[in-house]
């Protein structure tokens, strides 16, 4: 397996972990507004991981521009 596939696989895996997150608090979830910030910074971060990620495989690829912080 290629460093490039590598990346991908962990960008599943962390998407698998937001939705999980997703799914143990939902909006309805009895203890949300003592949670809801921490939650939704996860949430962001998980989702920055990915696209910082993504950026690593394009550049790997040849596909990515390197001087740009997506």
């Amino acid at each position: 397996m290629d460093d490039s596939n590598k990346l991908l696989e962990i960008k599943q895996e962390i998407s698998q972990i937001a939705e999980k997150l997703a799914n143990l608090f939902p909006i309805d979830h009895p203890k949300w507004n003592d949670i809801f910030e921490d939650i939704g910074a996860a949430g962001y971060y998980l989702e920055e991981a990915n696209y910082r990620i993504e950026g690593a495989r394009k550049t790997l690829l040849g596909d990515g521009e390197t001087d740009s912080a997506e």
